[in-house]
């Protein structure tokens, strides 16, 4: 309980002080601070605090005194404490009325009253108080901790904040989702419906600031580590408001109630990241695995609450601006890799999050430097269900990292019978037949990565390799010596089904200037453009070096 002016009345010190001005509102006003204040008033006086003043230079206008109340109370202050006797003989009808109109507490006191002793005993008593208050949060964070190490749950928490402040409380998680509430608290959660809304549908958080009402109720983040996990919603106390230590004790509530109930969500985050670890790993298992290992895997499959027989479309994401983002949260964090870190997993809890909210199986693990979605789909149109799914994932994790831009391929095949690493490798296909040409944050679907796949495979034999970097080497290293663009010129006249006036012209070359770097492509590769194996053999080398060196991850 703060001190108020009721409790300043009743001090040894003030005999004979007297409330002049709204009468009904006054005793029951919180003393924070206290101080003495002369004219001009300017910014010296702090919100609730009790002001003393002889109001010297007052006397003789009563304008001067009706704007010396005015500024001590658009400052905030409790009340304003008139000295009389002396440079004052009484305060001025028209004052008091003025300060009545304003519901603003004066007081007044005899002149012999020593403004020094004042002072001394109201900061005594205010000390007094917050000592008092402070060991009642003490008590209270030792009794959370209590309650943590026994296991009990966050209403349990919310109840003892209730039965010990009588204060409501409701505690949510950052999607809106509530993790405790104390007893009877249906008539706090009506008054919460739109800031819960706001968390639910993840729109934008800076929302939420005008429901942060101080006369109904307080809020304060949950955080951990740099990472907001919630929030503590506490009403106020509907009526004797000096009996609310939450209002004017926000450092203590952040020290001694939020902290311990930060706890919670640490745990609970623990049990998340462990099991997420696992659902990654298994994820990317089951993408790797052959015919021997996936029967075991289907089993831990069900283990992990995954359905498996659902049928699932890949998407693998890319995201392409991690170090410009973290310039604008690096002040948060001890460096990048943590933040980094935070990041990635806060993606996947936003994917998670997006595929509840449209009521599907969601499957996501972070490989590669890669984000691989699986998503269960219950329409034949693929296309509009992923650009559904995407939008709304997108729009949750705006919310978290603006300037995080995200590409993505999509893999067109509906994965069934388990064929996870054929929908995976669809998906990363149509991820990179784009990096070049379109700019960060599209989204493909692409139809025909048959191709892509062949060469995926073909790539992979050691021999495929050796020749592709005997012909494809040379010709790549007489370009960078001589500046011919000798690749672009045999893509271009293999485009143009081998018509040389028609690639000199899209090469914007002379005739004989295209002939030149034919016959030049033919000496260093040893191979004849006329015969169709050889330029069979060119062509399959030159896409095998584009997707070593431009897609490839």
């Amino acid at each position: 309980m703060p001190l108020t002016i009721k409790d300043f009345l009743h001090l040894e010190i003030i005999d004979g002080g007297t409330v002049r001005s709204a009468k009904d509102i006054a005793l029951h006003k919180p003393i924070d601070s206290i101080s003495v204040i002369e004219l001009p008033v300017e910014d010296f006086v702090h919100e609730n605090e009790l002001v003393l003043s002889t109001c010297i230079g007052c006397a003789d206008d009563v304008t001067v005194f009706r704007n010396f109340v005015w500024d001590i109370y658009k400052s905030g202050a409790a009340a304003l404490v008139i000295s009389t006797g002396r440079y004052v003989k009484e305060i001025p009808p028209e004052v008091i009325t003025f300060a009545d109109e304003l519901q603003f507490p004066l007081l007044e006191i005899p002149w012999e009253i020593r403004f020094a002793g004042i002072i001394e005993t109201v900061l005594l008593e205010i000390n007094n108080i917050k000592h008092s208050n402070l060991k009642k949060f003490e008590s209270l964070q030792k009794k959370l901790l209590t309650y943590f190490l026994d296991g009990t749950t966050l209403s349990d928490a919310a109840e003892l904040i209730h039965r010990e402040f009588g204060n409501k409380v409701v505690i949510v998680n950052t999607a809106g989702a509530i993790k405790g509430k104390s007893n009877h608290s249906d008539d706090f959660l009506n008054i919460l419906e739109e800031p819960l809304k706001i968390l639910t549908s993840g729109k934008n958080l800076n929302a939420l600031k005008n429901y942060n009402c101080e006369d109904v109720y307080t809020v304060y983040k949950i955080r951990s580590k740099n990472i907001v996990h919630g929030y503590l919603y506490i009403k106020a106390l509907d009526k004797n408001a000096e009996n609310d230590l939450v209002k004017p004790n926000r450092n203590f509530v952040v020290r001694h109630i939020v902290s311990p109930i930060s706890l919670w969500f640490d745990r609970e985050q623990t049990i998340f990241e462990t099991e997420m670890h696992h659902q990654d790993n298994f994820i990317w298992d089951l993408i790797n695995a052959d015919e021997e290992n996936l029967a075991e895997l289907l089993q831990q499959g069900k283990s992990l609450g995954y359905d498996l027989s659902l049928p699932y479309i890949c998407m693998v994401g890319l995201v392409n601006n991690f170090e410009t983002s973290y310039k604008d949260n690096r002040l948060e964090y001890n460096s990048y890799e943590q933040w980094k870190y935070n990041c990635i997993k806060a993606l996947k809890q936003e994917v998670l999050r997006a595929g509840r909210s449209l009521k599907l199986q969601v499957m996501s693990t972070f490989q590669k430097e890669r984000l691989i979605v699986f998503l269960e789909i219950k329409d034949k149109n693929v296309e509009a269900l992923a650009t559904k799914f995407l939008d709304v994932t997108e729009q949750r994790i705006k919310h978290l990292y603006p300037k995080l831009t995200i590409s993505w391929g999509i893999g067109e095949n509906i994965i069934t019978s388990y064929c996870f690493n054929k929908g995976y490798v669809d998906a990363k296909i149509s991820l990179e037949v784009c990096s070049k040409e379109l700019k960060p944050g599209y989204r493909n679907l692409y139809h025909n990565p048959s191709i892509y796949r062949l060469l995926s495979l073909i790539y992979e034999h050691k021999d495929a390799q050796e020749i592709t970097m005997n012909i494809i080497g040379k010709l790549v290293e007489y370009d960078n010596e001589n500046g011919l663009d000798l690749l672009n010129t045999f893509k271009t006249y293999m485009e143009n089904k081998g018509n040389v006036s028609q690639t000199a012209r899209s090469l914007h070359l002379h005739r004989q200037s295209l002939l030149y770097r034919l016959k030049k492509i033919e000496e260093i590769t040893t191979l004849n453009l006329d015969k169709a194996d050889d330029t069979f053999l060119l062509e399959l080398c030159v896409r095998l070096w584009e997707k070593q060196h431009d897609i490839m991850v």
